[in-house]
């Protein structure tokens, strides 16, 4: 046999089998496939429908309109019980309106309804113990009742669904990642007192929920769990949480109260500040419009501030000393940024996507400043940099369009760090950099500093 008739069948052999639908019968317009068990069976799909533009016809065979699921199914003399629901099963079936489960089915596939946007109801059975992942997203569906004995809601269970309310059953103790992700009609969560985890973006970008009650069992909020809700005004973090994730609660512009509950020993809202501290590093983690940064607070974190439209004049305390990474990212409305001489670190994009923001002063202590802290921020037209800088990392000073003067401190500019294109996109014949006396010299031969054409000492 030659090579490539012995590939040919070799990839026949894999392929087939893996593009292969096939049913074991069908009754009543159901496909089914008989378990292992020869008692039970699952009821799967007649045809894998890859994409929504592929959905049957309603004249071709599919599962389209109401579907009522039988408990049990007759197929050549031998009756078998309904058990469960192969994966992706009703997935992107384009009109179909509805499904009701028998009590006997006790799993349910992932992506099963995903892509379905005629959906209006499905009565799930009692005995369900997760929601998998996938189940529903993309799907139409606005009202649904989770079963109580359900423990787990899979990760985008029901991503960009068109739920208004949804009540999380007692049963529920995980709600894992992006599971009600893009949920945009989403009004209100009903959440039982057992939920111990809400997953990475598990309500992210549900701008129309206004206020959600968190359990006094919850433990663990992921990163950006409610990340772009922006129509939340309030939250509560229960004594009991001891984990919150970089960006939990950031792009929540209507956010005007956080608290944490006494007793918390992991966060405080010390001093009624509108904000979540966390205790043993004095570190601010998240915060909002409302927010005054308490003096005992030594870091402001990573995406702390993200998004929030309130601050025009920020000072930040003396008792910072680092700014973390997209610490005040897109902070619109904030016109002068005056950092204190205590901070020693301004991380990554910290203030990148300021439109609004024109002065910036930097003080002489800090001696990092990250990859593109005040990218694009295009309405700045005066920088002051700090004597103390030691780094400034690549695209720092980016799309400074505006910017007329950059006021540098530093007097040994040979022995700063200079990452890519530190000063890229800003005008050099119209920015003048002024520098202390005796040292224009070393900045008109020093790299990406030589390219201001005006350069005078002060």
């Amino acid at each position: 046999m030659n090579s490539s008739k012995s590939l040919l069948i070799t990839l026949t052999a894999i392929l087939i089998p893996a593009l292969s639908f096939a049913y074991d019968f069908m009754e009543g317009g159901l496909c089914y496939n008989i378990n292992d068990d020869g008692k039970t069976v699952t009821m799967t799909y007649d045809k894998l429908i890859m994409f929504a533009f592929d959905a049957p016809a309603p004249t071709e065979k599919g599962y389209v309109g109401d579907i009522v699921i039988p408990e049990k199914v007759k197929h050549n003399g031998k009756t078998y019980k309904v058990t469960a629901v192969d994966r992706g099963t009703f997935s992107c079936n384009t009109d179909l309106t509805s499904v009701a489960f028998p009590k006997s089915v006790k799993s349910i596939g992932k992506e099963a309804f995903n892509y379905c946007p005629r959906l209006k109801e499905v009565i799930l059975p009692p005995d369900l113990t997760e929601i998998s992942d996938h189940m529903f997203a993309e799907s139409s569906l606005q009202t649904i009742i989770i079963p109580e004995k359900v423990t787990t809601i899979g990760n985008s269970a029901f991503a960009s669904s068109s739920l208004k309310s949804i009540r999380i059953p007692n049963s529920v103790k995980t709600i894992s990642k992006s599971a009600f992700s893009g949920c945009r009609w989403m009004e209100t969560v009903t959440m039982s007192n057992n939920v111990e985890m809400l997953g990475e973006a598990a309500f992210s970008i549900c701008p129309s929920l206004k206020s959600i009650e968190l359990p006094s069992t919850l433990k663990e909020i992921g990163p950006k769990a409610f990340y772009e809700c922006s129509g939340l005004e309030q939250v509560t973090i229960p004594a009991s949480v001891t984990s919150i994730g970089d960006g939990a609660f950031s792009n929540c512009h209507g956010l005007t109260s956080i608290k944490v509950q006494e007793g918390n020993k992991r966060y405080d809202s010390r001093d009624n500040c509108n904000a979540i501290i966390e205790t043993a590093t004095n570190t601010l983690i998240i915060g909002c419009d409302a927010t005054v940064i308490p003096s005992s607070v030594a870091a402001i974190g990573d995406e702390a501030f993200v998004g929030c439209y309130g601050f025009k004049n920020l000072e930040i305390p003396s008792s910072v000393k680092t700014i973390g990474d997209l610490a005040f990212f897109y902070c619109r409305n904030l016109k002068e940024l005056n950092i204190s001489n205590s901070v020693e670190t301004i991380g990554e994009r910290a203030f990148c996507g300021c439109d609004s923001l024109e002065t910036v002063i930097i003080g002489n202590s800090v001696n990092n400043i990250g990859y593109g802290a005040f990218l694009h921020d295009d309405h700045i037209k005066a920088v002051t940099i700090g004597s103390g800088v030691k780094s400034i990392g690549g695209w720092a000073f980016k799309g400074l369009d505006a910017v007329k003067s950059i006021t540098s401190k530093i007097e040994d500019v040979a022995s700063v760090k200079l990452g890519k294109d530190v000063f890229d996109e800003i005008d050099m014949k119209a920015c003048t950099l002024y520098v202390p006396r005796g040292t224009a010299a070393a900045y008109k031969a020093a790299p990406q500093w030589n390219a201001f054409k005006k350069i005078i000492e002060q």
